[in-house]
């Protein structure tokens, strides 16, 4: 492994003087993540608001009360004859008018008297309000078909009550009717009996005794009822069905927007996508000491800079996290990857870390033996400061930032912007494990290291 690395820093040695260095090839941004993929990624949010909306929708069906709709059908004519020309053609019926008639108190206090079986004067005023608020009025465009509809808690109820409006509506119009023709034959008999006073047989006398006659002919019809109001078999109101649907789709709804309230408030990194969103830069998710895919994908990342290439003999880079044991397991995964290479990784302390890394091809370099391992790895304790960091940055080839779910997002922005663009790459890590297994090995640390990061070194 030595000799390999050994050999191609000298094949880039002698290169060197004879091409111009090629800019540090840095990962390319990392891509947005759609809103709909982030909010996917609170489905268990999404299905128990979806399951809380279901069942209360369930429950609303079983508790609600449902109600019935009973209708009555009547056509409408007109008053009577046009008293002027004579006429026995029929007019054109407001039906607006008529409509606005049937929903007025004055015939719901007639057809509360119908139902109690009392004269209009003795009705309950009570019921006649509640009639007037559980009935409803239409009328088909270009015809004289007045309906009107009745809800209530009891089908024979609400059929009995619009078939009482019906009827009441029926006869107040027949009284109008009446009192209209009435009051015109009152006119027309005045009239006749002043022309014949005077003895004058003219033909205005002639044509009002036409129109007497004409109207008295015509019985004053109000309309009539063409479809009585029957009990209706099924309820009308929303059944459990109708609430069930209306849960499905409300709870995906709700759910949705759940999801996206939770994703927007939650501080914590939680998921890869998130670290790279916070970033701007792909992050390399490590799951375990184990992961040797995470592992080749970090030193991937760090070798970005060719003049920075890791591992090397001498490489050093600095692994920084919010919690201790998270560091061991990067320092372990790049271990185990290194060491099945033939190379080797050794722990030191952050101050022996004094001089400033240069290009791969420094003469010190090319000085090294088979002893000096491959890899220097310095953990940063978590209370380090960023400008500890940044000042131990431009010391390293690379840094790798080391990040749990559940670490804070906003902190890890902040000192990845502090330390990005410096001398060295900056690499986000989202570790899954927090901390390595009991009875776990660290990686080896040098004799000028504290006691306690004392090891063997792996070769």
């Amino acid at each position: 492994m030595s000799e390999t690395l050994n050999t191609i820093g000298a094949e880039r040695r002698r290169t060197r003087d004879d091409t111009v260095r090629a800019r540090p090839n840095r990962p390319e941004p990392a891509d947005p993540t759609p809103a709909w993929r982030r909010v996917l990624h609170r489905w268990p949010t999404i299905l128990s608001t979806w399951l809380v909306v279901l069942a209360a929708a369930l429950v609303a069906g079983l508790l609600w009360p449902p109600t019935y709709q009973a209708t009555a059908s009547m056509t409408v004519t007109p008053s009577a004859v046009n008293p002027l020309t004579g006429d026995s053609g029929f007019e054109e019926v407001e039906m607006q008018t008529e409509m606005a008639t049937m929903a007025s108190q004055r015939i719901t206090l007639r057809a509360a008297a119908l139902l109690q079986d009392v004269p209009v004067e003795e009705a309950d005023p009570a019921l006649a309000e509640d009639l007037l608020e559980r009935l409803s009025t239409t009328a088909p465009d270009d015809t004289q078909v007045l309906r009107v509809t009745v809800t209530g808690d009891d089908p024979n109820q609400a059929a009995e009550r619009a078939n009482a409006l019906a009827t009441a509506y029926l006869a107040d119009r027949g009284e109008d009717v009446q009192t209209t023709a009435d009051d015109t034959l009152k006119r027309i008999d005045e009239s006749i009996a002043g022309l014949e006073r005077s003895d004058d047989d003219s033909s205005s006398l002639r044509q009002l005794r036409e129109q007497r006659t004409a109207l008295a002919l015509i019985a004053p019809t109000p309309g009539r009822v063409i479809s009585e109001a029957t009990p209706p078999q099924e309820p009308s109101s929303a059944g459990i069905p109708l609430f069930v649907a209306g849960g499905v789709v409300g709870g995906l709804v709700l759910g949705a927007l759940a999801g996206a309230f939770r994703e927007r408030a939650d501080r914590s990194v939680r998921r890869p996508d998130r670290l790279a969103d916070g970033t701007g830069s792909p992050a390399v998710v490590l799951n375990s000491v184990d992961d040797e895919d995470g592992a080749l994908e970090l030193l991937r990342r760090l070798s970005q800079d060719e003049d920075r290439a890791v591992p090397r003999p001498g490489s050093r880079i600095a692994v920084h996290s919010a919690l201790p044991g998270q560091a061991t397991v990067v320092v372990q995964a790049l271990d185990a990857v290194v060491s099945s290479w033939g190379g080797t990784v050794e722990v030191v302390d952050t101050r022996t870390l004094t001089d400033a890394v240069g290009p791969l091809g420094d003469t010190d370099w090319l000085g090294m033996d088979d002893t000096t391992p491959s890899l220097l790895v310095a953990t940063v304790p978590p209370r380090a400061g960023a400008a500890e960091l940044a000042a131990l940055t431009d010391r390293v080839d690379g840094v790798v930032l080391a990040v749990e779910p559940r670490g804070r997002l906003r902190r890890f922005q902040e000192r990845f912007e502090r330390l990005s663009g410096r001398g060295a790459a900056v690499v986000p890590a989202f570790v899954v494990q927090r901390q390595v297994r009991p009875g776990t090995d660290a990686a080896p640390a040098r004799d000028a290291a504290p006691a306690r990061d004392a090891a063997p070194q792996h070769r």
